[in-house]
């Protein structure tokens, strides 16, 4: 998904030993993996999607089909990009809390589009860039969250306003990452959002990307909320499934990084929200999935032709969906202030 995320920090995550996913639905949790790689298979089937694209355009309309059919509302945020001259389709659905006029909202996001590769010198393999994990695990395991969270009982509902958001616009147009020319969807989304008097009540932002790949594994941001990550390091225990939280970047990951005057958090769809003062977390697989150290337990599909359904688990997409399932009940605390 993150076509260009983490640009120059990329190879700077982290890796780890994981725990074996059991044969279906991964670590216990109601997140169905098989439902979501059917999303999967039904947006690689209409092929690369690009913002402004058509193909883009039909993926929207299948996101917002699925939205429907769940029972939820799905909701369009649509805007024309001044300066690229074409058409930012983000798309959110929301579940009510106690106080859905004014209550906290925690939200659920992750970019669907696909890097643009056409045309693109830089983009030297045979055949299209379909985007299986890059732009469609995490759209996939959000609609399955969506419908297992509507489906919780009254007494297991979230008391805050739970809001999902499919995000345009991720991917730096140019190969090389440009800051210019990239997160413009999630920047046009706060941007709607701060003046419809919302963000203000968004109270913590949990972005998923790059998810999917076979042998899962969740990397350290230093761009997210220390208790925020904590809260999922914590789920992960409760899980026991520590081993796959956190293993990268490693210390010397880090000290490489600052040396080399880098930053070492990751350049993802989260900074749109963390300059408007929202808490955020980032749930990412990209640790040594890129050119950089190499580690034979991790595949390596980044922006390649690779990054297709045969690199994929569905009970990798069930871990994602499960982690969040598991620390919902923390992040209803979080936004509500609560610490334990």
């Amino acid at each position: 998904m993150l076509t260009a995320h983490l640009p120059t920090l990329r190879g700077v995550l982290l890796s780890t030993p994981l725990l074996a996913l059991t044969a279906c639905g991964g670590p216990s949790g109601p997140v169905d993996g098989g439902r979501a790689m059917a999303h999967v298979e039904k947006l690689v089937e209409i092929g690369p999607r690009p913002f402004g694209s058509d193909n883009l355009a039909k993926a929207a309309d299948y996101i917002c089909a699925q939205i429907e059919s769940i029972g939820l509302e799905p909701l369009r945020h649509e805007v024309e990009h001044a300066a690229e001259k074409k058409t930012i389709r983000n798309l959110y659905t929301k579940i009510d809390g106690a106080d859905p006029a004014a209550g906290p909202i925690l939200m659920f996001g992750a970019h669907y589009d696909t890097k643009v590769t056409e045309g693109c010198k830089e983009w030297t393999h045979d055949g299209p860039f379909l985007g299986a994990i890059d732009g469609g695990g995490a759209p996939a395991v959000l609609l399955e969250l969506a419908r297992e969270i509507k489906a919780l009982p009254a007494d297991k509902k979230p008391k805050c306003n739970v809001w999902f958001y499919w995000i345009d616009a991720e991917e730096s147009i140019d190969w090389v990452w440009n800051d210019e020319r990239a997160l413009l969807g999630s920047q046009a989304f706060c941007k709607f959002l701060s003046k419809e008097k919302v963000l203000k009540r968004v109270e913590a932002f949990v972005l998923l990307d790059l998810i999917g790949s076979k042998n899962i594994k969740i990397d350290r941001d230093g761009n997210s909320n220390p208790r925020l990550l904590d809260l999922f390091g914590e789920a992960a225990k409760q899980m026991g499934a520590s081993e796959r939280l956190y293993e990268f970047p490693t210390e010397n990951d880090i000290r490489n990084a600052r040396q080399s005057g880098r930053p070492w958090g990751t350049i993802d769809d989260h900074l749109s929200f963390n300059n408007y003062g929202v808490k955020t977390v980032l749930l990412i697989d990209f640790a040594r999935r890129t050119p950089g150290p190499e580690d034979s337990r991790y595949e390596r599909w980044w922006h390649t032709p690779d990054d297709n359904l045969d690199a994929m688990d569905a009970d990798s997409l069930a871990f994602a969906g499960n982690l969040v399932m598991q620390a919902l009940p923390a992040l209803d605390d979080f936004v509500h202030g609560k610490k334990k």
